[in-house]
């Protein structure tokens, strides 16, 4: 399996952890050192658990290490970022 090479804010994803598989949305996406030193992109991902809202952070470099997969893509923010013609 490979990682998605974009991700969008507002993208439904999955992704697999040692906490099980994890479905969500992303939130943010920002840049900010990793434990080596290394600027590398951070995806925000929130998910329910036990009717409680949790964000998990997902470092950018490892997504096909975490299976990371966008399961859906809202049609309005790919015509707004200019990704697919309004039909």
């Amino acid at each position: 399996m490979t990682a998605p090479k974009t991700v969008l804010i507002g993208d439904r994803v999955r992704y697999e952890s040692a906490a099980g598989t994890i479905r969500g949305e992303v939130t943010k996406i920002d840049y900010a050192e990793n434990a080596n030193g290394d600027v590398i992109p951070w995806i925000t991902v929130c998910y329910t658990k036990f009717n409680r809202d949790c964000f998990a952070r997902i470092p950018g470099n490892c997504l096909a290490m975490y299976k990371f997969v966008v399961m859906f893509r809202d049609v309005d923010i790919q015509i707004a970022r200019g990704e697919k013609e309004f039909a």
